[in-house]
């Protein structure tokens, strides 16, 4: 032998020091006791339970549960049912949503820009700072049940178009202040 490692050999000390990479933040928070004693839990009974208030009170966004997480950031989930299609769109400043069709369908535009836009708290939804306004380009695309959307902090986003009423979870992340 030569003493030089294999393409293979090499490949799995990347992987490995990779995964170090990873960890070692999360093990660190683990040792500093950072980390929750247990997890969220959010039950299909909580969400059925939030749909039927939604309706019930005609509320857009419904906040179903927060939690804290390491380092001080916030995930949180919301239940959406929306019954007719945006006319402005938004931009979170800071927070990332990802939404997970439950029915309907519908036509989400995404990207593009915020022409005229206009500040507007939405922390009481756990949504943050944010802005409204008209929505400029961007791409549409068709969404139904159990699409999965990643809509980045700083997006313009919206529905443009919808087939009827559409119900949709968002999992919104914000970093620390």
């Amino acid at each position: 032998m030569s003493g030089r490692l294999s393409v293979r050999e090499a490949e799995a000390g990347t992987i490995i020091a990779d995964m170090l990479n990873i960890l070692a933040p999360l093990l660190g928070l683990i040792i500093a006791g950072q980390v929750p004693a247990s997890g969220t839990v959010i039950t299909a009974d909580e969400i059925a339970a939030t749909l039927k208030q939604s309706i019930a009170n005609n509320v857009v966004d419904q906040p179903v549960k927060a939690a804290d997480v390491p380092g001080g950031h916030k995930a949180s989930l919301a239940l959406l049912r929306r019954t007719k299609a945006e006319t402005s769109a938004l931009i979170h400043d800071r927070v990332t949503e990802i939404y997970q069709i439950v029915e309907g369908s519908g036509t989400l535009v995404t990207g593009g820009s915020l022409e005229g836009a206009t500040p507007t708290d939405l922390t009481r939804l756990n949504a943050g700072p944010s802005q409204t306004g008209t929505h400029r380009g961007g791409e549409s695309r068709r969404v139904g049940p159990k699409d999965v959307i990643i809509v980045p902090a700083g997006m313009p986003h919206r529905f443009s178009a919808l087939d009827g009423p559409i119900v949709y979870l968002v999992y919104r992340f914000e970093p620390k202040p």
